[in-house]
């Protein structure tokens, strides 16, 4: 069971980065928070004050096929409007279940993720990538 209120992301814009962090387990979610807090992240892509996608992962424990999806469409969807995605805060599990579905730095798709070891690092990394539309 949720607790009342909690939301599935946080949101925050550092510059033109998007910074989305999971709040916790998926599997604390309903469905339809899940697929709410996605199509708030993708909306908020079409804002032209945000160039860039964080993810932070400093507060999630696990993540599955569901949340996979999720990240596949929003790298897509980044670069589409001509910037980059980027993750940071990957435990070693994430990190290597990311790596095997070849999503970290496997640039000859269109949905992977650059990985950065803490959230400064990517925001500093993205600040200085310029956007590509």
């Amino acid at each position: 069971m949720t607790e009342v209120g909690k939301q599935v992301f946080q949101f925050e814009q550092c510059d033109a980065v998007l910074v989305v962090t999971p709040t916790g387990s998926l599997m604390e979610f309903r469905d339809a928070d899940i697929r709410n807090a996605y199509n708030d992240t993708y909306r908020k892509l079409d804002d032209p004050s945000v160039s860039h996608l964080l993810i932070d992962f400093s507060k999630l424990t696990y993540f599955g096929s569901t949340f996979v999806g999720m990240l596949i469409r929003l790298a897509k969807k980044a670069r589409l409007g001509g910037g980059e995605a980027a993750v940071c805060s990957l435990s070693d599990n994430m990190q290597q279940m990311m790596k095997t579905l070849m999503l970290l730095e496997n640039t000859k798709t269109d949905c992977f993720w650059n990985e950065h070891s803490t959230r400064d690092e990517a925001i500093s990394s993205l600040q200085t990538v310029e956007r590509h539309a």
